[in-house]
């Protein structure tokens, strides 16, 4: 039975909201779902969006800038790059956490579960 459905914080933007539900979503398909998992599934929403965000800093007239001037006219790392590596590094923690990443079902036996309880109401 599908559990209730959280609409997305009003503050994410299209892309963020489209991850919200699709993550939902299979949270509940692969019955690990739970409301408590709320926080977990906001912070790995808003770190994937911040890292998309800082990714799309980076581009210029389609080109990947990954170098900007310093305060003394030197060429140093874009600060987008360390907020799209440290705000990816927090989403896959988050997606580890929430059992989306395909080691942490693995760990779980996410793909077992669900194939064995497909088996007990004869969907097999």
């Amino acid at each position: 039975m599908p559990r209730a459905k959280y609409p997305p914080p009003e503050d994410f933007d299209a892309p963020a909201k489209a991850l919200w539900k699709k993550t939902q979503k299979q949270l509940d398909e692969q019955n690990t779902w739970s409301d408590s998992d709320l926080p977990t599934l906001e912070r790995y929403v808003r770190a994937d969006q911040r890292a998309r965000l800082a990714r799309e800093g980076l581009m210029v007239k389609g080109e990947m800038v990954l170098v900007a001037k310093g305060s003394q006219g030197q060429l140093v790392q874009h600060p987008n790059v360390k907020t799209a590596r440290e705000a990816e590094r927090d989403a896959h923690e988050y997606a580890k956490d929430l059992l989306l990443t395909p080691k942490a079902r693995e760990q779980h036996q996410i793909e077992k579960k669900k194939a064995e309880a497909a088996g007990k109401f004869g969907l097999d």
